[in-house]
């Protein structure tokens, strides 16, 4: 009898703690399942805009409601990101559910005047993930959140979708909240982030990718141009496709390259109280296109003249790109300075008190291997 006391027992407090599983509040009809968070300074503290999923469309499709019900936008204001999400909670009568946010935005104005004072509640809420991507609005976050792309299309998944074509367009690159607040943070790599923006025609609106800018600290410093944000995904490990065109062996000729492997090693070292980088990229491409005057079969002598012109051509570009962030804007967003301490730490803190100060002597030199292996869909091969 007491064996079966002590079963029954047990039994119903297993009830009794399945049965917590039901509290009405925690049901996702009752929670806003956020897709997109936007944050813009105003006057007397932050505006912020969410982007969520309607569940009471999703629960029940039949509605009569059009495809366009699938998601809402909240905007609410207060002192804090905190505050103005704690209203949000009063006027909806809905709890937020960040854990399946896809995004973070942040507006120009906002980034320029710095973003750690707004971060606090990203890194507090257990709930937030520090995985998730930020990038920046060429106007205001409420606008680009907010930007309807039509029927059934969150602009936070097509966001996301353009940034997860970073490895193949040199041009494009993502970063997650974790890494731009440890580059913010570091006093030898500055942060980055891309910058997106609405295009409207026709009536209708779409994403336009306006590249990337770097800070200074938490505050918005610079724009980097193609040339750079090409380096930039080449040095940092991001670049492993992409087209790259280069002026052939003919006054009119022009060859596109297109890059299916990209790799680089840095040797670093410090000679003469200078920093000094050696930097060797590595690249497996095809010959894409060329508006040579015969589109016919390219003979040995013009693919080895395009290799060459390919390499020369990458590496005055890197070059310049370094040399341009470092001379010009005292930046290094590149983390070559991250590099060198971590192989010299001792020398590092002894001769750069200020890796900024450094920046304007630091010695470049690049170095560039391709390797042509296919010409046009891969049918011939070299």
């Amino acid at each position: 009898m007491r064996s079966f006391g002590k079963r029954a027992l047990l039994c119903l407090l297993c009830l009794l703690l399945l049965g917590g599983c039901s509290a009405p509040g925690l049901e996702l009809k009752n929670r806003l399942i956020v897709q997109a968070i936007g944050v813009d300074r105003i006057k007397d503290g932050v505006r912020v805009t969410l982007q969520v999923l309607n569940t009471e469309m999703a629960g029940n499709p039949n509605n009569g409601s059009d495809l366009g019900d699938a998601t809402r936008t909240l905007t609410s204001e207060g002192p804090t990101v905190s505050e103005a999400i704690a209203a949000l909670s009063v006027q909806s009568g809905k709890q937020p559910l960040l854990s399946q946010n896809k995004l973070l935005v942040f507006g120009r104005e906002t980034a320029e005047q710095g973003l750690f004072p707004l971060l606090d509640y990203f890194v507090r809420d257990p709930s937030s993930r520090l995985t998730v991507p930020v990038v920046l609005s060429d106007t205001t976050a409420e606008a680009l959140v907010g930007v309807s792309l039509g029927e059934n299309v969150l602009s936070s998944d097509a966001i996301t979708e353009l940034l997860g074509g970073e490895p193949y367009a040199p041009a494009v690159v993502s970063q997650a909240l974790y890494a731009w607040m440890n580059r913010a943070q570091s006093d030898v790599t500055d942060a980055f982030l891309p910058v997106l923006g609405v295009r409207e025609q026709g009536g209708e609106q779409s994403l336009l990718y306006q590249g990337v800018e770097v800070f200074s600290g938490d505050r918005l410093a610079y724009a980097l141009s193609f040339e750079e944000t090409a380096a930039l995904s080449l040095l940092t490990g991001r670049m492993d496709g992409g087209y790259w065109t280069v002026p052939g062996p003919g006054t009119a000729d022009e060859t596109t390259m297109h890059i299916r492997k990209a790799s680089s090693r840095v040797q670093s070292r410090i000679e003469n109280g200078a920093a000094v980088f050696e930097i060797h990229i590595k690249l497996t491409a095809d010959v894409a296109e060329t508006k040579a005057q015969s589109p016919f079969p390219l003979d040995k002598a013009y693919l080895q003249e395009v290799q060459s012109r390919l390499q020369q051509s990458i590496a005055n570009k890197v070059q310049a790109a370094v040399r341009s962030c470092f001379l010009e804007k005292s930046s290094d967003p590149f983390g070559l300075g991250h590099r060198l301490r971590q192989r010299h730490p001792r020398q590092f803190s002894a001769q750069f008190p200020s890796w900024r100060d450094a920046l304007a002597r630091a010695q470049v030199a690049v170095s560039v291997s391709v390797k042509l292996e296919r010409i046009g869909n891969g049918v011939e091969n070299l």
